[in-house]
């Protein structure tokens, strides 16, 4: 699967690299600072070579190397079409040639001037909103079978309010298993797992988490870990500063 999406530009420019067509070096190092396979549609192919029917054709029979082929309906390059790729990639980030790149795509972003980094991760200083950082996790665990949590503080009334709720508020499957762990505090293994099931989430089970783990982490199917640097409670409060990173085991 492929993990991260490309706006037109980028796949321009990609193509020029490819095809060896007079290509910017710059704008090409900038997009390798960020690499990652990414989703392409034979559609963004035959508007690129749509008045050279002879490349036309051998770009239409060979693989690109590092890209899945998928077909989505939307117009090209429309909202909607950068949406639809953007839920079938693994990362659901979408990398831009410039930080105002498609301002009105509500989606999540890295531009290539972005410092490079071979994981995403995103910071939040005390007392930004963080509703951006919920709304991209909650975009990665959506269709996950399986989310583990570990949390040495997990076990709270207040992290267990905010999680459900959340989880709630976003439709999120209530046949997700869910494997909770964390150290005992103010809520027993059982009132957790009641609360859970009382919302509809009936695969759940709670365990003690080692004493020596100090990271939070959000695990994804075991594929995908997001590291919350300063714990599940500061991704719904403010007064704490904030950084989630994103990893494939």
């Amino acid at each position: 699967m492929s993990y991260i999406v490309l706006e037109e530009s980028l796949v321009n420019e990609f193509f020029k690299f490819y095809y060896n067509k007079n290509y910017n070096p710059d704008i090409i190092q900038k997009i390798f600072n960020h690499f990652k396979p990414f989703l392409l549609t034979n559609r963004q192919i035959i508007k690129y070579f749509e008045n050279d029917d002879i490349a036309l054709q051998q770009a239409l029979s060979t693989q690109i190397p590092y890209c899945d082929y998928i077909d989505i309906d939307s117009e090209l390059y429309s909202e909607d079409f950068y949406n639809e790729m953007l839920e079938k990639s693994k990362y659901k980030v979408l990398l831009t040639k410039t930080a105002s790149s498609l301002s009105t795509l509500d989606c999540h972003k890295i531009c290539i001037d972005d410092k490079a980094t071979h994981i995403y991760a995103k910071e939040f200083k005390s007392g930004n909103n963080r509703d951006s950082a919920k709304k991209h996790i909650i975009s990665l665990i959506k269709n996950a079978n399986k989310i583990t949590i570990i949390d040495k503080f997990l076990y709270k009334e207040n992290i267990i309010t905010n999680l459900i709720n959340w989880f709630n508020e976003n439709r999120l499957n209530h046949e997700i298993e869910f494997i909770l762990k964390g150290q005992k505090s103010q809520l027993s293994f059982d009132t957790v797992k009641s609360k859970f099931n009382k919302c509809g989430y009936k695969k759940v089970q709670c365990k003690l988490s080692s004493n020596s783990i100090h990271d939070r982490y959000i695990i994804i199917d075991d594929i995908i870990s997001i590291n919350l640097t300063s714990g599940l409670e500061y991704l719904f409060e403010k007064d704490k500063d904030f950084t989630y990173i994103i990893s494939e085991i």
